[in-house]
């Protein structure tokens, strides 16, 4: 029921003759990068979370015929320790009716690191593998289960707590793609601190910018990071970004640095005694367990600046109900997950895709995630 350009009298603008077109059945058939039409099969179709485009049109006008229903019915499925305010959501994009703002769930109470590790425990897959890491080189990989990452997660969530960060402070993390940059993040949003991930390729002035701005609490790197044949020393750029910082008059009291020693060693790390920590040697003998700090679904959750290429970097905050079910829904109907996929999203955690799609929408869904060093 495919009508072809070719079977019409004139073609389009812009179209020219195709002498053949392929197409496979999703499911029957390995799809290949030459086939032209992939069509799902009826078995792929029944068990997809939106089985037809009658059934997504259905949902789509329910969205928008109903909002706060459609919304609510969702958001219901997460964990909330006090359920939101009526309205659902309230906003204003009119700048001559006053101050833009967008809110849903205000009034809400939850947290989002919670969602992802405490709440997929109770449910019965503590012992499910969370987070496969694969390393730079072949052959070099490890594993976290659900259980194992939540006290990862409390570990440094303690040990954020023990020095100072309390719930509206701000952590920058310039981490490559090990398992600690989830970690990282998932601690932040535990006890209730901004994070802010920049990508761990960005110069010394750009991490410096990043710094200046969101004047973090604790800055979290490692110590070098390896992509391919290529060992890049992240403390390196680290040291030279904060001494840009003091310039400016602002200094970090910590900087927590990760030993990735498979890239670069401790004893050819430079070091500025007092303010610079190994993560192995004061993380791992934290508790595994951690209170979860509540927060407001319009709390903020994370901070994240734009690439500069414009000029000065802009940080857009993302705060935490909204971005919860929005990252969460979004990876169960446009991945179509089930329980048993293994996931990889290629992006760095330095980007907003990495937010989302490595750690927030996936791990939400109680899902197996792939994290790739190089």
């Amino acid at each position: 029921n495919l009508r072809h350009v070719e079977s019409m009298a004139t073609l389009p603008s812009g179209a020219r003759r195709i002498s053949k077109l392929s197409s496979v059945i999703l499911g029957e058939t390995p799809v290949s990068e030459t086939d032209d039409v992939v069509i799902p099969s009826q078995q792929f179709s029944g068990e997809a979370h939106v089985s037809s485009v009658e059934k997504y049109l259905e949902l789509y006008k329910r969205s928008i015929d109903d909002p706060s229903g459609f919304w609510s019915e969702i958001a219901s499925q997460f964990y909330w320790k006090r359920q939101w305010d009526r309205p659902v959501y309230s906003e204003n994009l009119d700048i001559r009716k006053g101050r833009i703002s967008i809110e849903w769930f205000k009034g809400g109470i939850t947290n989002i690191s919670y969602n992802c590790l405490d709440a997929v425990i109770s449910s019965g897959n503590g012992d499910k593998i969370a987070v496969y890491w694969e390393g730079n080189e072949p052959g070099i990989d490890a594993t976290l289960t659900y259980n194992q990452l939540l006290q990862r997660v409390c570990q440094l969530a303690n040990y954020l707590k023990d020095n100072g960060v309390k719930k509206g402070d701000s952590v920058l993390i310039y981490l490559p793609m090990l398992m600690e940059l989830p970690v990282a993040m998932l601690a932040c949003a535990r006890i209730g601190a901004v994070h802010s991930v920049v990508f761990a390729g960005f110069s010394a002035e750009s991490l410096a910018q990043r710094i200046i701005d969101c004047k973090p609490r604790v800055v979290i790197t490692c110590n070098a990071v390896q992509r391919g044949p290529k060992i890049i020393v992240l403390k390196d750029i680290v040291d030279d970004a904060l001494a840009e910082c003091a310039k400016d008059g602002f200094s970090v009291a910590i900087c927590l640095t990760y030993e990735n020693s498979l890239a670069l060693k401790k004893d050819n790390t430079k070091w500025v005694k007092g303010r610079d920590i190994w993560w192995q040697d004061v993380v791992p003998e934290y508790p595994v367990t951690c209170d979860v700090e509540w927060v407001d679904a319009e709390d903020p959750l994370f901070l994240l600046y734009t690439s500069g290429s414009t000029g000065k970097p802009k940080g857009v905050l993302h705060t935490t109900g909204g971005y919860m079910v929005y990252a969460a829904t979004t990876f169960k109907y446009a991945f179509d997950y089930k329980p048993s996929d293994i996931y990889w999203c290629t992006a760095d955690c330095g980007w907003i895709t990495g937010h989302s799609y490595v750690t927030y929408g996936p791990l939400l869904n109680g899902a197996s995630i792939i994290v790739f060093e190089g």
